[in-house]
């Protein structure tokens, strides 16, 4: 066995390279600083979170809302770690409710002018 730094030959039970230092299989340590509860990696929950939101004020982004909120959930099948299910749902769910009060609202104005 060699150390990865240096390349000195290194003893089958040794922790530390004897010429550099280096930790030979140094265990891997994850922080987890709390932000990922809230904040998930998961890009495209955000934008579906963020569209559904904004389509209630206007009605424009809640299609988007609903197709970046099932891409987002496509995304966290196939990667657990990323999470942010709940932040699609929410905006799937807000977008279909925006895009149902946005058709209903055109055709009242339609029926309105045919009237």
């Amino acid at each position: 066995m060699f150390c990865s730094k240096c390349g000195q030959e290194l003893a089958a039970e040794s922790a530390y390279c004897s010429r550099c230092g280096k930790a030979v299989n140094a265990p891997v340590v994850v922080v987890s600083d709390g932000f990922d509860t809230f904040i998930p990696r998961n890009p495209l929950a955000l934008w579906s979170y963020y569209l559904g939101l904004f389509s209630l004020l206007c009605g424009i982004t809640a299609l988007p809302a609903i197709i970046t909120g099932v891409m987002g959930l496509d995304y966290a099948k196939k990667h657990p770690e990323a999470k942010g299910v709940v932040h699609c749902w929410v905006g799937i769910l807000i977008g279909a409710f925006s895009l149902v009060l946005v058709l209903v609202f055109f055709l009242l104005i339609l029926f309105a002018q045919c009237a």
